[in-house]
């Protein structure tokens, strides 16, 4: 440090410096605003800028003329000082003007010199008054001080009234001052809002400019788009990098200050020491006044530079996150739906993400760490020579451990990723399907499933953990024994000189081995992070790599190739020209293609019809001309505007209005209205208590199978498209509201006809075929007939609907579950942020955490970290008495010093084996558990309320911080905890006279940390849930791919995931900054202490010895450390906290579909016969829709029984009942006798009922072993010869060749469950299936649990649920021959839901098999089918015959 100087010496050539610099910067920002528009209206605050920098420039213009007047006294550079200072105020005053009406944000220019103008006066005036105290109040400095200062303040104040110059709102912190920036007094109002209310996400300020989502993810699409080719493993970090250039280099300069504020700590040590302990010191370089200035400026400086570096290292862990995201969902977007799966993209946003966040982080501290350890080294070598050496040596053996650990942990990082991934998968695929699981009966199956990849998921981790504590134990090794050997060796050394080791010496180099051996801990704990995230940037850099969607179909008006269309150029494109044309398609591979050798050519404004039997290739077609399917030829359209309906239908979550006009810039009322009246939604919407704002659902789950078509369809019709592709579009409608919702559409006088819009309808119905204007017939993928329908109906199978002859009768909008509207979900929203433990911390959840990390676990953690936090503390004081008893006793401490260090470096790692090997996989299994079987068990109507996003995020997000977090943030801030006390009492040991300031400080630290807790718990929930809307975003997209790109909705799509990554940031961000903030106020507290100690030290120099200076000094220098590290901890703590509030209430809150009353568990053995007898059973969803109306019914044991109905009839909500999703409001259901509502919901699902549902359950990330056998029992030959009978065997078998294919016929097999290659291949690996191939695997899957539960002498009750109504004619008679061998024949009373009947009555038994009419929840009639043919009246079976 240098010579603490009088202000004549320096003051006079600084001020110049000052004056003239400020002066040209202020002429240049001044210039910049001269055409800037005004954007803040003048104000009060304006006025008093005004009137002081007024008064300003009078204090300077006084001071000149008191210079002058004392001339003789000074030099002409004063009097140039004074003048040029003069000058500046006048500068000041216009600048200042215009900086606030032109600017948002406050003066950084001005603030600054007004500091600078601060400190040199009040060093001036300290100086000036020393026994000239009569003189201060004849100088005007004194008024100057206190006008620079008042001006300061004024101008650090954010600017309230600000003129709206765009929609777009402000952020607090670009607002702000550079005072308010550096100390973040900008997160003042939100500390406070969160202090004395709860938060919520419209409470939150906007998000800073530079870090909102949309112009970071522009900048890294566009980096990423000039990437040099060919790619390598740094292609995506040098992507990431360069994105975020600006900002990434703008850390360096504060870590740059960081450093040498940081090595200022041992020079002060030495300091201070020498002070105390030298009578006459050798030079007065060193004065007491110049210590307590040197330690305020460095305890300061060392606050500020490291709060603004860490902040730096936020913000760029913000964009971070951005562009990684960003680059992921443009890659979704553009790619194919087939490699776009929902568990590869949510893992890679939300785990890998999480992985490569701080990766900017792990740079510069690499560098930074490297750069003190160098430094560290030479200020070691001045005080122990050539033993300065011996901490290079001891890196060199642990070092070993860090390459091993380098070169295996990338790959099991990557394997444990993956394993991660497939969990995450099959859990996002049995949420989004937990309608049909539970119909299924396949909870218990599903749960055993879930929980098995999470065994083997933390098994995977286990390697990891174990190799991270071998690893910690070689990096604690160089922590703790190179001080011990290097101060030790010196102690030997001095020794046998003849010398001894004195406090000097001893303190100072305990002080920079601190700082030396942290660094090269760092480094080497940062280098295996770094390596490990690498495992994230190649599974990132993997899926952005993947073949991206080629849509390779052409403007048919712009194609130079127009022989075969006809001159377009010669005309206008009337009806006449084609508005499709396909020339060679073909689909798949060369040994299976879906598409062969398409030809076809579509004209303008026609309707055309394509049918064929299951796996035709009709979807495929339709795939084919939107381009979202790898195809070889051309395909052309007249138009990109292309409407679509899929077969299964996709509906985000949102009202019913704004679902049918999502696609759609133009918000046209009639129109609107006019699309009601044709899909027949009118009067449903009517019927519902908030209208068409009803929310439909996560994947339209509050909406029945027809009314989800039906929705999607108006969807599909509001934009007016030129060309519209309907894929089987009315399978789920019955057949009266079939026929009249095609008639509006396609009849003479119909819509689309008005329109002349261009129809390509997929559809397995013959009955409007006449209809069309063209019909294509496929089979095995090729067109086997083409032309109109008149032509080719007797080549043709037909097929018959049911058609009522009540006009008057109109479907009631009848939930699949309980429909939620739009004020009643916002209103559940805000009654959990009301949840007053969100702000105030619930002391319970420690309680819930420990019980599952087994309470055994972590007393032994609790017991070693006290244990270690003694030992690796003690040695300061040990180090004391040492140096204080002279040499008498030297070995006896080198013995006991070297003990000290021993005992705590073995039981930081017991610890480290406590926290990772114990605790992390026991509560991670235990907590996953509870999560998946609460959500397991929970009712339906939790699923409608629910987004899937929020539910899978609590197996993503929530559990992530609970296996990776929350363990290491227990055991760190324990571990802290117990070393903070320690240090305070050695602290208050060494300088008694600090202990008068324990009170203050602990005030201060439980005010601070009280304001400070319960606005960062609230924080971190918000954060957690607004996470949870970026996962539904995304699960919403990858599920519509199609359907958003058909319509061109991906620029909305992408606006919407932008919104909803900045709402995600919003809480994020200002969590990080509030841990700033909290920063910044521990190390100004610090810094107190600090320079409580020098003062002290030189205020009672005589009676301190340097041993208490030097303990004192250096537990400061580590009391500061562990400040830092708890507060570090205690945040990780809170934010893990979170997810375990988030499941303590999960668990407590969402209730359990079985109830207590199911107690009566039936025999083995039942149902033994399976007879139904149905009691005045009444059920609704609530109280406005009654689904069944005392309904009376007995279906015999044995016999068939064909429930039908129009859509809302109530056929659905009778199998719901059976099965218990919809509970009775009174009556009853039997089972041979037996009340189903005293059995377990589980029973009765898994034994008393087999289901096949509308909806086939199909888990590509599953093998198809566990598809048709979840309990994966049977052997190899029982599942093959079911998909024999299916006739899907020789599908699953295309793939082999002859002389490799498994045989058939599987004797041997038959009682073996060993690996096949094709039942143990995941079903999304295996040849593709269509939605009747589908069908057919849940039959399968049916059969197979027939056989399962026979096998215990019952016989269950089969329910068939609209099965067959997106089939085509051979392959529904296929499935309902199989029912009727299988099944009816074998005696097994079946229950069918059916549109079509001529078919099902086909195959009924007369005398014995029943049709029953359902109309309004109640039944109408039961009786045989012709009977019920001939009183319903107006079947379309006759009209079939006719054709």
């Amino acid at each position: 440090m240098a010579q603490i100087l009088k202000p004549e010496n320096v003051t006079t050539d600084l001020s110049i410096i000052l004056s003239v610099l400020f002066f040209s910067l202020a002429l240049v920002r001044l210039w910049r605003l001269r055409n800037v528009p005004t954007v803040v209206i003048g104000g009060f605050q304006g006025c008093a800028k005004a009137l002081l920098s007024s008064l300003l420039i009078l204090s300077t213009l006084a001071g000149f003329f008191t210079t002058l007047k004392s001339i003789q006294d000074v030099n002409g550079l004063t009097v140039a000082s004074r003048a040029l200072t003069f000058v500046a105020a006048l500068v000041l005053s216009p600048l200042s003007w215009l900086e606030h009406r032109r600017s948002t944000r406050p003066s950084d220019l001005i603030a600054l010199y007004l500091i600078a103008c601060v400190i040199r006066d009040v060093y001036i005036l300290s100086w000036s008054i020393q026994g000239q105290r009569e003189w201060i109040i004849q100088d005007p400095m004194p008024a100057q001080i206190v006008l620079e200062a008042a001006l300061l303040a004024t101008e650090s104040l954010q600017k309230d009234i600000v003129k709206s110059q765009s929609n777009q709102c402000t952020s607090p912190e670009e607002t702000s001052g550079i005072l308010g920036r550096t100390f973040f007094w900008w997160i003042n109002p939100i500390l406070s809002e969160g202090y004395h209310k709860i938060l919520l996400c419209c409470h939150l300020p906007s998000i800073d400019t530079e870090l909102s989502s949309a112009p970071v993810s522009l900048n890294a699409l566009r980096t990423w788009n000039q990437r040099t080719k060919p790619e390598t493993q740094m292609t995506l970090p040098k992507v990431l990098v360069k994105s975020l250039e600006a900002p990434f280099l703008l850390a360096i300069p504060p870590r740059i200050f960081l450093v040498l504020f940081r090595y200022s700590q041992p020079i002060l040590v030495r300091q201070a020491i020498i002070y105390v302990t030298k009578s006459k010191p050798k030079s007065e370089n060193w004065t007491g006044q110049g210590l307590v200035i040197a330690s305020l400026v460095v305890y300061i400086g060392l606050a500020i530079s490291s709060t603004m570096y860490q902040h730096r290292l936020n913000r760029l862990r913000v964009m971070s996150r951005a562009v990684l995201v960003a680059l992921i969902y443009s890659k979704t977007m553009n790619s194919y739906t087939e490699t776009a799966s929902e568990g590869k993209v949510i893992t890679l946003v939300s785990t890998d993400v999480d992985n490569l966040d701080t990766v900017c982080e792990m740079f510069h501290e690499t560098w930074g760490q490297i750069v003190e350890f160098s430094v560290g080294i030479i200020l070691l070598s001045w005080e122990v020579g050539w033993l300065s050496l011996v901490p290079l040596l001891m890196i060199f053996p642990c070092s070993r451990m860090s390459q091993y650990v380098a070169k295996n942990l990338r790959s099991r990082q990557g394997r444990w990723n993956e394993a991660t991934q497939s969990r995450i998968s099959m859990t996002s695929a049995v949420i989004s399907t937990m309608k049909n699981i539970k119909m299924l009966g396949l909870q218990d199956a599903m749960f055993a499933h879930i929980q098995d990849l999470r065994q083997h998921e933390l098994g995977v981790a286990s390697r990891v953990r174990w190799m991270m504590v071998a690893y910690n134990a070689s990096a604690n090794a160089l922590g703790m024994f190179a001080p011990v050997l290097t101060l030790v060796l010196y102690a030997i050394l001095a020794k046998l000189r003849g010398s001894q080791l004195d406090t000097e010496t001893a303190f100072t180099t305990i002080a920079i081995l601190s700082m030396v051996t942290h660094p090269a801990n760092m480094v080497m704990t940062i280098i295996p992070r770094a390596v490990a995230s690498f495992a994230s940037f190649e599974r990132i850099q993997h899926y952005l790599l993947q073949e991206s969607r080629q849509d390779h179909k052409t403007d048919i008006k712009s194609s130079k190739i127009i022989s075969e269309l006809g001159d377009i150029a010669s005309g206008p494109m009337d009806g006449s020209h084609p508005a499709i044309s396909i020339r060679g398609l073909s689909v798949g591979t060369s040994s299976c293609l879906s598409l062969e050798d398409i030809n076809l050519t579509i004209k303008k404004a026609s309707i055309v019809m394509c049918s064929g039997a299951t796996a035709a290739g009709k979807t495929v077609l339709a795939h084919s001309i939107l381009g979202e399917i790898p195809s070889v030829g051309v395909v052309r359209v007249f138009s990109n505007r292309i409407g679509y309906c899929s077969q299964a239908p996709w509906l985000p979550n949102g009202s019913i209005q704004e679902v049918i006009k999502g696609f759609s810039i133009e918000r046209n009322e009639d129109r609107y209205q006019t699309i009601l009246d044709v899909c027949h939604l009118r009067k449903d919407i009517e019927s519902l208590p908030h209208r068409d704002e009803t929310l439909v659902g996560s994947r339209g789950m509050n909406l029945s199978g027809g009314q989800r078509q039906r929705v999607a369809l108006a969807r599909a019709l509001f934009p007016e498209t030129d060309i519209l592709l309907l894929d089987d579009t009315f399978s789920a409608l019955d057949g009266k509201t079939e026929n009249q919702i095609v008639e509006d559409l396609l009849g003479p006088k119909g819509l689309l006809r008005e329109r002349g819009t261009t129809v390509l309808m997929m559809s397995n119905s013959t009955q409007f075929f006449h209809l069309a204007d063209e019909v294509i017939v496929l089979e095995g993928g090729r067109i086997m007939e083409q032309g109109r329908w008149n032509k080719m109906k007797h080549h043709t199978s037909h097929i018959s609907k049911i058609t009522t002859g009540e006009v008057d009768a109109h479907d009631s909008m009848t939930m699949a579950v309980n429909h939620i509207d739009r004020p009643q979900q916002l209103s559940a929203i805000i009654e959990a942020d009301l949840d007053l433990k969100r702000a105030a911390g619930d002391t319970a959840l420690y309680g819930y955490y420990i019980k599952a990390t087994a309470r055994s676990n972590f007393l032994t953690l609790l017991t070693f970290n006290a244990l270690y936090s003694f030992f690796i503390t003690f040695p300061q004081y040990w180090l004391k008495l040492w140096t204080e008893l002279g040499s008498q006793n030297d070995w006896f401490f080198i013995g006991g010093y070297i003990a000290l260090n021993l005992i705590a470096w073995i039981f930081t790692n017991i610890t480290m084996w406590s926290t990772l090997i114990r605790i992390a996989p026991h509560s991670g299994a235990v907590l996953h558990a509870k999560v998946l079987e609460t959500v397991i068990r929970a009712p339906l109507s939790y699923f409608s309320k629910t987004d899937s996003g929020s539910i899978l995020n609590r197996f993503s997000q929530d559990l992530e911080l609970v296996d990776k977090k929350l363990p290491s943030a227990v055991s760190t801030v324990t571990v802290q905890i117990f070393k903070l006390v320690v240090q305070v009492v050695l602290l208050f040991i060494a300088q008694k006279m600090l202990t008068f300031t324990l009170p203050i400080c602990l005030v201060v630290l439980y005010v601070v940390q009280k304001v400070y807790l319960r606005t960062s718990r609230q924080l971190r929930l918000l954060e957690l849930e607004t996470r949870s809307g970026l996962l539904t975003s995304l699960l919403e997209t990858i599920d519509g791919l199609p359907t958003i790109r058909a319509f061109g909705g991906q620029s909305e799509a992408e606006s919407r995931q932008f919104r909803n990554l900045d709402d995600s940031h919003k809480p994020f961000y200002l969590l990080l900054s509030l841990q700033c903030w909290l920063k910044i106020v521990l190390d100004l507290l610090v810094a107190g202490i600090a320079v409580g100690i020098i003062a002290l030290a030189v205020a009672l120099k005589d009676t301190t010895s340097g041993g208490q200076v030097g303990v004192a000094l250096n537990i400061v220098l580590v009391a500061n450390t562990t400040l830092l590290r708890l507060v570090e901890s205690w945040t990780n703590l809170e934010i893990s906290l979170g997810a375990i509030s988030r499941i303590k209430t999960l668990e407590a809150e969402v209730p359990s579909e079985d109830q207590t009353r199911d107690t009566v568990v039936p025999p083995e053995t039942w149902p033994i016969s399976g007879e139904v007898v149905i009691e005045n059973l009444s059920a609704s969803y609530n109280e406005n829709i009654v689904a069944l109306n005392n309904v009376s019914l007995r279906i015999a044991p044995g016999q068939k029984a064909v429930i039908c109905g129009r859509t809302g009839s109530g056929k659905s909500s009778l199998i719901l009942t059976f099965l218990r999703l919809l509970d009775f409001k009174s009556g009853s259901v039997k089972i041979d006798g037996l009340d189903i509502s005293r059995i377990p919901r589980s029973v009765v699902r898994e034994r008393c009922f087999v289901t096949v549902s509308q909806e086939p359950l199909l888990l590509s990330q599953g093998t198809l072993r566990f598809n048709v056998d979840p309990t994966e029992s049977l052997a190899n030959g029982t599942i093959i010869d079911v998909l024999e009978k299916v006739h899907l065997w020789k599908h699953f078998n295309s793939t082999y060749r002859e002389d490799e294919a498994p045989a058939s016929d599987h004797e041997s097999q038959r009682v073996q469950t060993t690996s096949h290659p094709i039942l143990d291949g995941t079903l999304g690996s295996l040849p593709s299936l269509s939605v009747g191939q589908g069908q057919l695997i849940a039959l399968a899957r049916a059969l197979l649990q027939v056989y399962t539960i026979s096998a215990s002498g019952a016989k269950p009750v089969i329910l068939l649920d609209e099965a067959t109504s997106s089939l085509d004619p051979e392959t529904e008679a296929i499935m309902l021959d199989i029912i009727h061998n299988e099944l009816t024949c074998q005696r097994y009373t079946v229950i069918v839901v059916a549109h079509r009947l001529s078919i099902a009555a086909s195959r009924m038994r007369k005398g014995v098999d029943v049709v029953i009419w359902m109309k309004d929840g109640k039944i109408e009639k039961v009786g045989d089918a012709n009977d019920i043919i001939m009183s319903v009246g107006k079947l379309a079976h006759g009209e079939a015959e006719d054709m």
